[in-house]
Protein backbone atom coordinates (compact mmCIF):
# COMPACT_ATOMS: atom_id res chain seq x y z
CA UNK A 1 0.00 0.00 0.00
CA UNK A 2 2.65 2.37 0.73
CA UNK A 3 4.67 2.08 -2.46
CA UNK A 4 1.17 2.81 -4.48
CA UNK A 5 0.91 5.65 -2.46
CA UNK A 6 4.23 6.47 -3.54
CA UNK A 7 3.82 6.20 -7.02
CA UNK A 8 0.89 7.86 -6.71
CA UNK A 9 1.95 10.69 -5.66
CA UNK A 10 5.36 10.33 -8.47
CA UNK A 11 2.82 10.18 -11.17
CA UNK A 12 0.76 13.15 -9.57
CA UNK A 13 3.89 15.06 -9.11
CA UNK A 14 5.04 14.43 -13.03
CA UNK A 15 1.71 15.97 -14.24
CA UNK A 16 1.58 18.70 -12.08
CA UNK A 17 5.22 19.81 -13.41
CA UNK A 18 4.24 19.07 -16.55
CA UNK A 19 1.16 21.56 -16.27
CA UNK A 20 3.37 24.12 -14.38
CA UNK A 21 5.93 23.89 -17.46
CA UNK A 22 3.40 24.75 -20.01
CA UNK A 23 1.83 27.61 -17.65
CA UNK A 24 4.97 29.36 -17.89
CA UNK A 25 4.15 29.98 -21.63
CA UNK A 26 0.52 29.73 -21.32
CA UNK A 27 -0.33 32.33 -18.68
CA UNK A 28 -3.96 30.35 -18.39
CA UNK A 29 -2.42 27.98 -15.95
CA UNK A 30 -1.66 28.88 -12.31
CA UNK A 31 2.61 28.25 -12.58
CA UNK A 32 3.33 28.40 -9.16
CA UNK A 33 0.53 26.37 -7.45
CA UNK A 34 1.44 23.59 -9.98
CA UNK A 35 5.07 23.84 -8.93
CA UNK A 36 4.03 23.72 -4.80
CA UNK A 37 2.01 20.53 -5.62
CA UNK A 38 5.05 19.69 -7.50
CA UNK A 39 7.21 19.94 -4.66
CA UNK A 40 5.03 18.51 -2.46
CA UNK A 41 4.29 15.60 -4.08
CA UNK A 42 7.89 14.59 -5.13
CA UNK A 43 8.44 15.22 -1.43
CA UNK A 44 6.18 12.35 -0.75
CA UNK A 45 7.39 10.28 -3.32
CA UNK A 46 10.74 10.16 -3.54
CA UNK A 47 13.52 12.35 -1.20
CA UNK A 48 15.97 11.93 -4.26
CA UNK A 49 13.82 13.47 -6.55
CA UNK A 50 12.87 15.81 -4.45
CA UNK A 51 16.23 17.42 -3.80
CA UNK A 52 17.11 17.36 -7.89
CA UNK A 53 13.89 19.28 -7.93
CA UNK A 54 14.89 21.96 -5.46
CA UNK A 55 18.36 22.84 -7.40
CA UNK A 56 16.46 23.49 -10.88
CA UNK A 57 15.88 27.01 -12.05
CA UNK A 58 12.25 26.37 -12.25
CA UNK A 59 12.14 25.56 -8.64
CA UNK A 60 14.48 28.89 -7.66
CA UNK A 61 12.22 31.25 -9.69
CA UNK A 62 8.73 29.93 -9.07
CA UNK A 63 8.40 28.14 -5.90
CA UNK A 64 11.57 28.92 -3.59
CA UNK A 65 10.27 32.57 -2.77
CA UNK A 66 6.86 31.83 -2.27
CA UNK A 67 7.85 28.65 0.07
CA UNK A 68 10.12 30.46 2.05
CA UNK A 69 8.19 33.82 2.43
CA UNK A 70 4.59 32.45 1.90
CA UNK A 71 3.49 35.28 -0.76
CA UNK A 72 4.20 37.20 -3.84
CA UNK A 73 5.07 40.80 -4.17
CA UNK A 74 2.59 42.89 -5.32
CA UNK A 75 4.62 43.89 -8.73
CA UNK A 76 4.64 39.67 -9.38
CA UNK A 77 0.66 39.38 -8.46
CA UNK A 78 -0.10 42.27 -10.96
CA UNK A 79 2.99 40.75 -14.06
CA UNK A 80 0.50 37.67 -13.58
CA UNK A 81 -2.97 38.84 -13.23
CA UNK A 82 -2.76 41.89 -15.91
CA UNK A 83 -1.52 40.01 -18.95
CA UNK A 84 -4.42 36.67 -17.84
CA UNK A 85 -6.53 39.47 -17.82
CA UNK A 86 -6.51 41.03 -20.68
CA UNK A 87 -6.03 37.38 -22.92
CA UNK A 88 -9.70 36.53 -20.77
CA UNK A 89 -11.07 39.78 -21.81
CA UNK A 90 -10.05 39.17 -25.85
CA UNK A 91 -11.63 35.56 -25.57
CA UNK A 92 -14.76 37.01 -24.03
CA UNK A 93 -15.56 39.36 -26.50
CA UNK A 94 -14.62 37.06 -29.71
CA UNK A 95 -16.14 34.09 -28.07
CA UNK A 96 -19.85 33.83 -28.92
CA UNK A 97 -20.91 31.06 -26.96
CA UNK A 98 -22.77 32.01 -23.88
CA UNK A 99 -21.49 29.23 -21.71
CA UNK A 100 -18.02 30.20 -22.41
CA UNK A 101 -18.31 33.33 -21.54
CA UNK A 102 -19.45 32.32 -18.29
CA UNK A 103 -16.79 29.97 -17.85
CA UNK A 104 -14.13 32.61 -19.08
CA UNK A 105 -15.48 34.99 -16.45
CA UNK A 106 -15.64 32.17 -13.56
CA UNK A 107 -12.00 31.65 -14.56
CA UNK A 108 -11.22 35.38 -14.15
CA UNK A 109 -12.80 35.75 -11.22
CA UNK A 110 -10.92 32.68 -9.32
CA UNK A 111 -7.71 34.15 -11.08
CA UNK A 112 -8.67 37.25 -9.41
CA UNK A 113 -9.49 35.87 -5.83
CA UNK A 114 -6.17 33.52 -5.42
CA UNK A 115 -4.44 36.45 -5.87
CA UNK A 116 -6.37 38.58 -3.26
CA UNK A 117 -6.50 36.33 -0.65
CA UNK A 118 -2.77 35.13 -0.88
CA UNK A 119 -0.40 36.98 1.02
CA UNK A 120 1.27 40.52 -0.80
CA UNK A 121 5.35 40.59 0.72
CA UNK A 122 7.16 43.93 1.07
CA UNK A 123 10.23 44.41 -1.39
CA UNK A 124 13.44 44.58 0.47
CA UNK A 125 15.18 48.31 -0.49
CA UNK A 126 17.92 46.42 -1.84
CA UNK A 127 16.10 44.80 -4.21
CA UNK A 128 14.31 47.91 -5.23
Amino acid sequence: MKILKKVLFLILGIISLILGIIGIFLPLLPTTPLLLLTSYCFLKSSDRLSEKFMKTKIYNKYVKKFKEQGGMTLRAKLTLTIPVSLLLLFMFITIDSFVMRIIIVIMWLAKVIVFTKMKTIKVEASNV
